[in-house]
């Protein structure tokens, strides 16, 4: 008898794990449709290259967090120009480590590859009245291509 009743205890139990682990999951969506990206740049208040390549985009959300993510290819000149009309003025800093979890990225070549990878972080207040933190990570691949990913995170 107490062998049934521990047996019920330890099955209902492992469905209770279950069902918090689902609802505790993030609501995880990727693409590269006009739609999501659209989203992920009024969600960060930011304005990407019309010549810019969206490798990926990335919508994220659980309970009170949300997360946008992109990587865009891009010249030089569109990352500068991308950073001003954006109204991003922290100054980039060369990275060290740039392996996760220090940095993490959803498209494009691994950073550990790179000759060189800068990173800055700033804050935006959205007309949605939320204060979004954006981190900028810029992979400079060669004199003429940088990878950039970006990130905007409500927390």
């Amino acid at each position: 008898m107490l062998l049934g009743v521990l047996a019920v205890v330890s099955l209902a139990g492992a469905g209770c794990g279950s069902m918090i682990d689902r609802v505790t999951a993030p609501d995880v969506e990727t693409s590269t449709s006009p739609e999501l990206v659209k989203e992920a740049t009024e969600f960060g208040g930011w304005t990407l290259p019309a010549d810019g390549k969206i490798l990926l985009v990335e919508k994220e959300v659980m309970r009170d967090s949300e997360f946008r993510r992109i990587a865009v290819e891009m010249s030089p000149t569109d990352v500068a120009s991308m950073l001003e009309k954006s109204g991003f003025t922290t100054a980039l800093d060369k990275v060290r480590d740039p392996s996760p979890p220090y940095i993490t990225t959803i498209a494009g070549p691994d950073l550990a590859t790179s000759p060189n990878v800068q990173r800055a972080q700033d804050t935006f207040y959205s007309q949605a009245e939320k204060t979004i933190s954006r981190t900028v990570v810029v992979d400079e691949r060669d004199a003429e291509t940088r990878i950039v990913h970006i990130e905007f995170s409500h927390i």
